[in-house]
C-alpha cells in the first residue's frame, strides 16, 4: 500500500514533468523564427529565449520558498497560471506583431518554467523513504514524452490557428498547463511541517561549505552545463557544415535520440544510484560524457553525431540525477526549500551562461572548440569526487 502511494504520487509527477518538458521543447522549436519574424532585426531573434532562461534562473529562489509556505501542489499552481498568462501574452503578441509583448510573455513562462524545475524535489517529498532515489529518477524520465511528442505537436500547432501563425502551439501549452493544474490537484504531497517552516536554518555560506554540498552543485551544475553547451552548438554545426550540410529531419533526427538519450534512463538511474551509490553514478556520467566529446572528435556522420548527442544526454542524466540525490543529505527539513532553491539557480545560471558561449565559441572556434572546451570541466567533477571520497575516508578514520 504504501509503495502504491508513493508510485502513484511519482506518476502524476511525472506527467506533469512530461507537459512541462514539451512546453519546453514546444517554445525552442518556435521562439527563434518568431523572433526573427516580428523583432526589429533579425539580430534580436534569440532575445525572447534569453529573456526566459532570466526569468527561469531568477524564479528558482522564490518558488522553492513560496512552496515552503503554501505546500508543493500550490506553490507549483501559482507559477503555472503566471505561465499561462505568459502564453496568453505570447498569442496576443502575435497577433499585434509586438516584439517587446511577446519577450513579456516568454519571461513569464520562463518563471513558470524554473517553478517547474522543483518536480524532481517534489517526487523526494512525495514518497516513502526507500522510493525517494528511484522518484528522482522516474519523475526525470517523464521527459521522454516530450523527446517524441514535443516535434509533432509544434507542426501541428503552426498552423492551426489562422491567420496566427504559430498561435497553435501556445494553444496547445494553455491545454497542457490546464491539464497539468488537474494532475496536482490529485496528487498528495505532504504539506509543509512546522519545523520546515520555522525550524533553525544555517547560513548559506555554512551549508555550502560542506564538501558534499560542492560535489553535489558541481555534479549537477557541469553536468548541464556541458550538455546544454554541446547540445545547443551541434544543430549549427550541422546545418552550417562546410562540406554537407544536414537538412532539418537529419537535425530533428539526431536531437530525438539526444533527448531519449536524456530522460529514458531515468526509469533505471535511480535502481543504479541506490545499487551503486550516487558518487560512482556520478563517476559514470562525466566518463560517458568524454567519450561523447571522443565520438564528436572522431567524425561528424549523421551516425556519429547521433550517438555523441545520446551519449551526452546519458551522462546528463547519470550526473543530474546522483548530484541530486546526493545533495538530498546535506541539509535539515527547515533548510530544504532554500538550498533547493540556491541549487537550482547556480544549475540554470550555469545553462543561460552556456547557452550564450555556446554560439559565441562556436562562431569563434568552431565545433571542436566546444567539445575541447567541455573536457577540463568533467575533469573537474571526477577530481572533486575523489577528493568528497579522500575526505570521508579520513572523518571515518
Amino acid at each position: 500500500m504504501i509503495l502504491n502511494r508513493s508510485l502513484r504520487n511519482v506518476t502524476l509527477l511525472s506527467m506533469c514533468q512530461a507537459f512541462g518538458q514539451t512546453q519546453m521543447v514546444l517554445i525552442f522549436s518556435v521562439s527563434s523564427i518568431i523572433g526573427a519574424t516580428i523583432a526589429p532585426n533579425v539580430a534580436w531573434a534569440t532575445v525572447p529565449i534569453t529573456f526566459q532562461f532570466v526569468a527561469m534562473t531568477m524564479s528558482t529562489v522564490p518558488a522553492a520558498l513560496l512552496m515552503k509556505r503554501i505546500g508543493r501542489a500550490s506553490g507549483f499552481i501559482v507559477f503555472l497560471l503566471i505561465g499561462s498568462a505568459g502564453a496568453g501574452l505570447m498569442i496576443y503578441a502575435l497577433v499585434a506583431q509586438s516584439f517587446i509583448m511577446f519577450c513579456c510573455g516568454s519571461a513569464l513562462f520562463g518563471s513558470s518554467a524554473g517553478a517547474n524545475q522543483q518536480f524532481r524535489f517534489a517526487a523526494v517529498d512525495a514518497a516513502d523513504e526507500g522510493f525517494k532515489t528511484r522518484a528522482v529518477s522516474l519523475v526525470l524520465a517523464g521527459g521522454v514524452f516530450a523527446g517524441l511528442a514535443g516535434p509533432s505537436l509544434s507542426s501541428m500547432g503552426y498552423d492551426i490557428i489562422q491567420p496566427i501563425l504559430y498561435g497553435g502551439v501556445f494553444v496547445v501549452i494553455l491545454i497542457m498547463q490546464a491539464l497539468m493544474v488537474l494532475l496536482l490537484l490529485s496528487t498528495d504531497i505532504p504539506q509543509p511541517t512546522k519545523q520546515e517552516r520555522s525550524g533553525p536554518v544555517r547560513p548559506m555560506r555554512e551549508i555550502a561549505s560542506q564538501p558534499t554540498f560542492i560535489v553535489a552543485l558541481m555534479s549537477a551544475m557541469i553536468g548541464y552545463g556541458v550538455m546544454n553547451f554541446v547540445m545547443l552548438s551541434t544543430p549549427i554545426f550541422m546545418h552550417l557544415h562546410p562540406t554537407h550540410p544536414y537538412g532539418q529531419l537529419d537535425i530533428n533526427n539526431v536531437i530525438m535520440w539526444h533527448i531519449l538519450g536524456m530522460y529514458a534512463p531515468g526509469f533505471f538511474t535511480g535502481w543504479l544510484i541506490k545499487k551503486y551509490g550516487d558518487l560512482n553514478i556520478i563517476l559514470a556520467g562525466a566518463a560517458i560524457s568524454v567519450v561523447c566529446l571522443a565520438v564528436n572528435f572522431s567524425g561528424d556522420s549523421l551516425f556519429h553525431l547521433r550517438v555523441g548527442m545520446a551519449l551526452v544526454g546519458l551522462g546528463w542524466n547519470f550526473m543530474f540525477t546522483a548530484g541530486t540525490t546526493l545533495l538530498l543529505s546535506t541539509y535539515t527539513p527547515a533548510e530544504k526549500a532554500k538550498v533547493q532553491g540556491v541549487n537550482d539557480l547556480f544549475v540554470f545560471g550555469t545553462v543561460a551562461v552556456c547557452s550564450l558561449a555556446a554560439g559565441v565559441v562556436y562562431q569563434t572556434l568552431g565545433f571542436m572548440a566546444v567539445n575541447l572546451a567541455s573536457a577540463p570541466l568533467l575533469v573537474a567533477v571526477v577530481i572533486a569526487v575523489f577528493w568528497l571520497r579522500a575526505r570521508r575516508g579520513m572523518v571515518a578514520a
